[in-house]
C-alpha cells in the first residue's frame, strides 16, 4: 500500500496563518486551528482552539462537529497524560450526545468513547461488542476518520483476546482505509501509530514492516508534524535494526532520544540506542543508554543480560533475567526475554532451565502466530537439542529458523543461526560443512559490525584438533596473516578483502593476541618460523 497523496502539508505555515487571526476565526476554522497546532506541538493553543470552537458549533446547531471537537481535545489530554481533564472532558461529550438532537455520528463519538473507557479499565472483551456497534453506526454515516478509529480499537481489543486472524484483519483494513484516501490526516497519525506499536509489540515484523515504510511516508508530507514524528522514526530504527541497516538505525534513535518529550517514546529511544550499541561491541555506551532508559522506567531486559553475557557475567545476566520474566511484559518483549534465557541458560550449562523456558517460547510463538516468533522458537528449540546431543534433530530446527530470519530479511539473526548450524554439522563429523556454515556467517557479522558475535565465532570456529604449533587462527585471520607477512598494510588488506579498514585493524589485533607477539614484524617472524604462511 502506498499513501494515496503525496502532497506536503504545511502545519507550520497553516497555523501562523491562523493564529493571526484568531480572534476573528469560525467554527470550522477554529477546529483547523486546534489541529494545526496539535501538530505542530503548541497544546495549550490546541486546546483553546477546539474548546472556543466547539462551543461556536454548538452556537451554530451543529452538535456532530461539536462532539468531534470535544472527541479530540479529550483524546489528545490522554495522549499527554493528563487524564484528570480528559475524563472530564469525556463526561462533557457524552452529555452532549445525550441531547435530543443527537444523531447516528453522535452515537458512534458516544460507543467509541465507551469501548475505549471500558479497554483502559482492562474489560478488554467488555470493550469489543462496544467498537463493532462504533464502526457499524461510523459506516453508515460515511465517516471515514470515526470508521477508521473504531475499527483500530476493535482490531487491537480482538489482538489482545488472542483472536488474532480477526484482530489483524481489522488493523489492514484500518491501513487501506488510509491508503485509499479515505480517513484525514487527523485520523491517520494515531491510527498508523496504534497499528504499528501494536504489530511491534507481538512480534509481527512482516506487517510491521510495510506499515512502517508507509507511516515514514505519512510523516514525510507533514511538514512541521511533531506529535508522531518521534514514534515514526523510533518504529523505523527498530525496523532499519533488524534489516542490518544499524548505522542509519542507530542515528535515528540518537535522534528520538535528543528531540523527544514524551516519557514512554524517549525511554524506547534510548533502549534502542542502547541495543545498537551492544550488538556493535560498545559496551560502555550501552551501559550508559540502557541507564538512561531504566532512569525514565522502560524495562531494560533482555539486552542489559546480553551485555553481561559478553562481559562473560553469566549469573549477573541469568538474575536480571529472571526477575523480568516473573515481570507483567507484552508477548514480543517476553519473547525477547525468554530467547535470551535460553542462550543464557546454555551458556552456564543449565540445560534443564533452557528446556524450560524454550517450551514457554514455544507457547508464546503458536498463542501469537508470527514468523518472526517462529523463528526464535525454533531456534532455541535447535539450540537446545544441539547442546543435549542431539545433531539430527538440531540440524531441521535450526534450518527452519534460518529460512524464517532470511524470509524476514534479518541478516544479523540468520548468521546467529548459521553459527549454531555450523556446530550442529562438526557435532555430526561433518568439520567442512561446519566451517562453510562458519564462513558464511562469519561475512554478515563482519559486515555488520557485529564484534561480539564475531568473537564468540572465532572461538567456536577454531577446530578443537589443532597441531601444537597452531595458535587457533580462523581462516580470515589466517588469509590476514599472510598479507601482513607480504609487508600490506591494513587499507591495502580491507581492500583486497573487500573488508573495512576497522575490521581488517580487528583481525590484526586478535592475530597478534593469539600469537602473544608484540608487533606485525613479530607476527611474520611466527608465520614463516611455525608455517602459517606459505614461503615465496
Amino acid at each position: 500500500m502506498a499513501i494515496r497523496s503525496a502532497a506536503v502539508v504545511d502545519w507550520t505555515g497553516r497555523f501562523e496563518q491562523l493564529i493571526a487571526r484568531e480572534a476573528q476565526l469560525g467554527a470550522d476554522e477554529l477546529d483547523e486551528l486546534g489541529q494545526a497546532a496539535w501538530f505542530t506541538g503548541r497544546d495549550e493553543v490546541s486546546h483553546r482552539a477546539w474548546e472556543r470552537a466547539h462551543l461556536r458549533h454548538l452556537d451554530d446547531g451543529n452538535l456532530a462537529a461539536a462532539v468531534r471537537c470535544v472527541f479530540w481535545l479529550g483524546f489528545t489530554l490522554r495522549e499527554h497524560g493528563e487524564e484528570v481533564l480528559a475524563r472530564t472532558w469525556m463526561g462533557r461529550l457524552l452529555e452532549l450526545c445525550a441531547r435530543p438532537e443527537a444523531d447516528a455520528r453522535t452515537e458512534a463519538y458516544r460507543e467509541l468513547c465507551g469501548a475505549a473507557a471500558r479497554y483502559g479499565q482492562g474489560d478488554v472483551e467488555g470493550s469489543v461488542p462496544q467498537y463493532r456497534r462504533a464502526t457499524e453506526l461510523a459506516a453508515a454515516t460515511d465517516d471515514g476518520d470515526l470508521d477508521a478509529l473504531a475499527t483500530m480499537g476493535l482490531g487491537r481489543a480482538l489482538v489482545d483476546l488472542g483472536r488474532l486472524e480477526e484482530g489483524f484483519a481489522c488493523l489492514d483494513q484500518v491501513m487501506l482505509m488510509i491508503g485509499s484516501g479515505r480517513v484525514s490526516d487527523r485520523a491517520a497519525g494515531p491510527a498508523f501509530c496504534s497499528v504499528v506499536a501494536g504489530l511491534l509489540a507481538r512480534g509481527d515484523l512482516e506487517r510491521a514492516r510495510v506499515w512502517t515504510r508507509d507511516l515514514g511516508d505519512w510523516c514525510d508530507t507533514q511538514r512541521g508534524l511533531e506529535p508522531f514524528r518521534g514514534e515514526c522514526t523510533l518504529h523505523r530504527a527498530t525496523v532499519m535494526q533488524l534489516g542490518g541497516e544499524w548505522g542509519a538505525a542507530a542515528k535515528a534513535a540518537e535522534q528520538v532520544c535528543r528531540t523527544e518529550t514524551r516519557a514512554e517514546t524517549l525511554g524506547n529511544a534510548w533502549y534502542r540506542a542502547a541495543e545498537l550499541h551492544r550488538v556493535a561491541g560498545r559496551a560502555a555506551a550501552a551501559r550508559d543508554a540502557y541507564r538512561e532508559a531504566a532512569a525514565i522506567g522502560r524495562e531494560v531486559q533482555p539486552g542489559l543480560a546480553l551485555l553481561h553475557r559478553d562481559a562473560g557475567e553469566l549469573e549477573t545476566a541469568w538474575s536480571g533475567l529472571s526477575r523480568a520474566r516473573a515481570s507483567a511484559l507484552g508477548p514480543a518483549d517476553r519473547v525477547d526475554v525468554l530467547a535470551a534465557a535460553v542462550t543464557v541458560a546454555l551458556d552456564r550449562g543449565r540445560i534443564a532451565e533452557a528446556r524450560a523456558a524454550t517450551e514457554e517460547l514455544a507457547a508464546c510463538a503458536a498463542a501469537f502466530d508470527s514468523l518472526c516468533l517462529h523463528a526464535q522458537s525454533a531456534q532455541a528449540r535447535g539450540e537446545v537439542a544441539l547442546r543435549e546431543g542431539r545433531p539430527a534433530d538440531a540440524l531441521p530446527l535450526l534450518r527452519a529458523a534460518w529460512l524464517d530470519w532470511r524470509r524476514l530479511d534479518a541478516p544479523h539473526q540468520a548468521a546467529l543461526v548459521r553459527i549454531a548450524i555450523g556446530s550442529a554439522a562438526r557435532a555430526a563429523g561433518d568439520e567442512e560443512g561446519a566451517q562453510l556454515e562458519f564462513d558464511a556467517a562469519r561475512a554478515v557479522l563482519e559486515g555488520l559490525g557485529a564484534v561480539p558475535d564475531l568473537a564468540r565465532l572465532e572461538r567456536l570456529a577454531t577446530t578443537t584438533h589443532r597441531e601444537a604449533a597452531d595458535p587457533g587462527l580462523s581462516r580470515r585471520e589466517r588469509e590476514v596473516l599472510e598479507l601482513v607477512a607480504q609487508g600490506w598494510s591494513n587499507h591495502r588488506i580491507a581492500e583486497h578483502l573487500f573488508l573495512s579498514d576497522r575490521t581488517v585493524a580487528r583481525h590484526v589485533g586478535s592475530i597478534l593476541s593469539k600469537l602473544d607477539v608484540p608487533s606485525r614484524s613479530a607476527a611474520t617472524a611466527y608465520a614463516y618460523t611455525h608455517g602459517l604462511v606459505a614461503t615465496v
